[in-house]
């Protein structure tokens, strides 16, 4: 949707690779103590114009809040959890905006569903793990351990 580079921090290496490696992001990193230093160095000092956290934690949602730029724009849609920040220096004094969502209309579903056929984005892909029902226990630990993309549960289709 026009962005000049996109950038990644999930907790899991294998996810940072898995987007790296569908090219979904620039750059990926591991979250840890140097992300914004590492997305500040990336954006120039800057920072991004759009930050989103899907997470719900609270350091990822500071994460996305320190790491706009000015006036920035940030979006919470990670169900839970909490975030502390300090108004002043992390929103007001350089205008960010954040905003939280929890689903989209139909007609953007269905503007975002034409962007993917037209831009040839196969959220599919994402999936990296096939279960029938009978392993679903197995499905469930791979997930929790979430060193892996997507988990899919099938009934119709072949496993692969």
């Amino acid at each position: 949707m026009g962005a000049q580079k996109l950038i990644g921090v999930d907790v899991v290496k294998e996810r940072c690779q898995i987007a790296l490696d569908k090219k979904l992001a620039d750059y990926t990193f591991v979250s840890g103590p140097d992300t914004l230093d590492k997305i500040l160095e990336i954006t120039k000092g800057n920072g991004v114009e759009r930050a989103v956290d899907c997470s719900g934690h609270t350091l990822g949602r500071q994460l996305a809040i320190r790491a706009a730029r000015k006036w920035g724009k940030i979006v919470f849609i990670g169900e839970g959890g909490t975030v502390e920040f300090n108004p002043s220096p992390d929103i007001i004094h350089d205008q960010k905006t954040i905003y939280g969502s929890w689903v989209t209309s139909i007609w953007k579903m269905e503007e975002l569903t034409e962007r993917l056929v037209r831009w040839g984005i196969h959220p599919e892909d994402l999936v990296t793990h096939r279960f029938t029902l009978d392993e679903v226990s197995e499905a469930y630990r791979l997930m929790a351990e979430g060193k892996c993309g997507k988990v899919a549960v099938v009934f119709d289709e072949e496993i692969k």
